[in-house]
């Protein structure tokens, strides 16, 4: 096949197929979310949704490894999962008001930053859990469905920095900041901050049913379809 070069990466020596699944779209977008784009710094809190899932789980032991302090969203479920991943606080991601949650754990203050997937409902929470002038939002997902924002509701509801990110326009428009984003990565990899995962591999044939368990909130970590 023919890709831009800067979308194309090494799989680091040991690991199988399945498992490399996870650098081409999953922890690249985590860490831009992150980093070049969510800005985040030591003593910081980052409010981390699907925290369960694989972009989720990278998202929370990188930015721990920032020196943030991280509260994470999850279906009850799947909370053990996530403080394996090293996240403070694990919120009910069906609870009705997160927001209040997260303002009761930042003693009122709200996050810095929001790496947002949610979407749906849980936009207008990821919004108004952030800190008023300095917080900064990065929407990477819409799981939950379309969530709009106007102009109105920045100006006078939520004095945030909302940030839209897609991993594919990163690696087009912006090939030098995928390029650093790919260049720490290798770094976190290296360093044993970030260890290979295995993810749950299903038969092609079984695709509909993993697609309808996906969407049940019935998974954990990344999937994986085998020809």
């Amino acid at each position: 096949m023919v890709l831009p070069a800067a979308a194309a990466l090494p799989v680091p020596a040991g690991w199988t197929a399945e498992q490399a699944l996870g650098l081409v779209v999953n922890w690249p977008t985590a860490l831009a979310a992150l980093k070049p784009l969510g800005r985040v710094a030591a003593r910081e809190t980052v409010l981390i949704h699907a925290a369960a899932g694989a972009t989720g789980q990278a998202a929370v032991a990188m930015a721990k490894h920032y020196g943030a302090t991280v509260i994470a969203t999850a279906s009850p479920g799947k909370h053990e999962t996530v403080l394996a991943s090293g996240a403070d606080h694990v919120l009910d991601s069906l609870d009705g008001d997160l927001a209040a949650e997260v303002l009761r754990l930042t003693g009122g203050a709200g996050v810095d930053l929001v790496l947002e997937s949610a979407g749906g409902a849980t936009f207008e929470a990821s919004l108004s859990a952030a800190k008023p002038v300095t917080g900064r939002v990065v929407v990477y997902g819409m799981a939950g469905g379309e969530a709009p924002i106007t102009n109105w509701d920045l100006v006078y509801r939520h004095q945030v920095h909302l940030i839209g990110l897609n991993i594919g326009t990163v690696i087009e428009a912006a090939p030098r900041i995928f390029g650093e984003v790919m260049g720490e990565l290798s770094a976190l990899i290296a360093n044993g901050v970030l260890t290979p995962a295995q993810p749950t591999v299903h038969d092609l044939a079984d695709g509909s049913k993993v697609l309808a368990e996906l969407e049940a909130r019935a998974t954990v970590g990344k999937l994986a379809l085998r020809p």
